[in-house]
Order: structure tokens, then sequence, then C-alpha cells
């Protein structure tokens, strides 16, 4: 309780001004509500920003896996690529005989 309601309750024979307590008691919920009303848009904003801070690592984690697979796919094209040079009937039968199987369980 206020100082000013200390006094103005001592002044009427030591008992606590009715009218002083309801303003402390209103003063005391608006306090309140500004405080849970700060608490709550400060929780928001914390949120919002490691909500931020998260989509952009994400966003560079992708964009580091992104090239990371190019490379690689080219990599292995180039590879599958040479192979198929250096051994065409070898490829062409493998191709057939991987064509034929598949056509066998796709029939069924």
């Amino acid at each position: 309780m206020s100082d000013t309601s200390i006094s103005r309750g001592k002044a009427n024979g030591g008992k606590p001004d009715l009218t002083a307590i309801r303003d402390d008691l209103d003063a005391l919920k608006t306090d309140l509500g500004a405080l849970l009303k700060y608490a709550k848009n400060g929780a928001v904003d914390d949120v919002s920003d490691e909500a931020k801070r998260l989509y952009g690592k994400l966003s560079a984690q992708s964009g580091e896996l992104y090239g990371k697979l190019s490379a690689q796919s080219g990599e292995t094209l180039e590879t599958v690529t040479r192979q198929i040079e250096e051994n065409p009937l070898a490829s062409l039968l493998i191709a057939f005989g991987v064509g034929f199987i598949f056509a066998r369980i796709l029939s069924r």
C-alpha cells in the first residue's frame, strides 16, 4: 500500500480508508495489466527473432547442401557417361536387363 493511503488511514482513527484501498487496487490492476502486456510482447518478439535466426541458418544450410548435391550429381553424370562411352555394349545389355525386370514387375 502506498504512503498516502497509510497516512489517510491513520487520519481516520487507524482504519484504512476504503477509497484509498480501492485506488491502490486499481493502480495494482493497471500495473499488472501493463506488466503482462510487456511480458507478452517481449515473448513474442523473442520467438520472432529466434524464428528469423533459424530461418536464416536453415536457408544457408540448404544452399550449401544444394551446392554439394549439384556438384556430386555432376560428377556422377560424368562417371556414368564415361562408363557408357568405354563399354557401350555392356551398358546396352545392362539397360535392357533392367528394363526387362521392371517390365516384368509392373505387368503383375
